[in-house]
C-alpha cells in the first residue's frame, strides 16, 4: 500500500513540474513550433529514468515504468488544462480565438448545439479533458518510453 502511494505522490510531484514546464513551453511554442511535443517526451523519459533510479531502487518493470509516465503525464496535463482555460478566461483575444474556433466548428457541422460550445466555457470540462488526453498521450509515450527505461 505506502509503494502506490509513494508512486502517485511521486507522479504528482513530477506533474506538477511538467505541466508549468509545458505551460513555459506552450508560450514559447510560437516561435517554435515543435518545442512543446519535445519537451513533453523529454520530460516522461527524465521523470521515469529519475523515479527508477531514486526511488525504485535502479530497476523498474515495464508495467511500473508504465504507469508512472502515465500518471506523470495525467498530472501534468491537468495542469495544462487549468493553464487554457485560464487563458480563455481572462484574456479577451484568447476568448475571441475560442469563439472563433467554436464557430468554425460549428459551419464543418463539428459542433451541433449551442449547449455543446457553452460547455467548452466550463473549467471542469477543461479539466477533464486534458486530464483524458493526458492519459492518452502519457499510455502512447510510455508504452514506448518505457521499453528503454524497464530494468530489471
Amino acid at each position: 500500500m505506502e509503494n502506490s502511494h509513494k508512486i502517485m505522490k511521486v507522479a504528482a510531484g513530477y506533474g506538477l513540474i511538467l505541466g508549468f514546464i509545458m505551460i513555459a513551453s506552450q508560450l514559447i511554442s510560437f516561435l517554435v513550433p515543435l518545442l512543446s511535443p519535445g519537451i513533453y517526451i523529454a520530460g516522461i523519459i527524465y521523470t521515469t529514468i529519475h523515479y527508477r533510479e531514486k526511488y525504485s531502487g535502479g530497476t523498474i518493470t515495464y508495467g511500473r515504468s508504465l504507469l508512472f509516465g502515465i500518471l506523470v503525464s495525467g498530472f501534468a496535463f491537468i495542469i495544462l488544462g487549468m493553464f487554457f482555460y485560464i487563458m480563455f478566461s481572462l484574456y479577451p483575444e484568447y476568448r475571441e480565438l475560442l469563439n472563433a474556433v467554436m464557430e468554425k466548428m460549428k459551419t464543418k457541422g463539428l459542433a451541433t448545439s449551442e449547449t455543446s460550445m457553452d460547455s467548452l466555457r466550463n473549467p471542469v470540462i477543461w479539466v477533464v479533458t486534458y486530464l483524458f488526453l493526458g492519459l492518452f498521450a502519457g499510455l502512447a509515450v510510455s508504452a514506448i518510453v518505457s521499453i528503454f527505461t524497464k530494468k530489471n
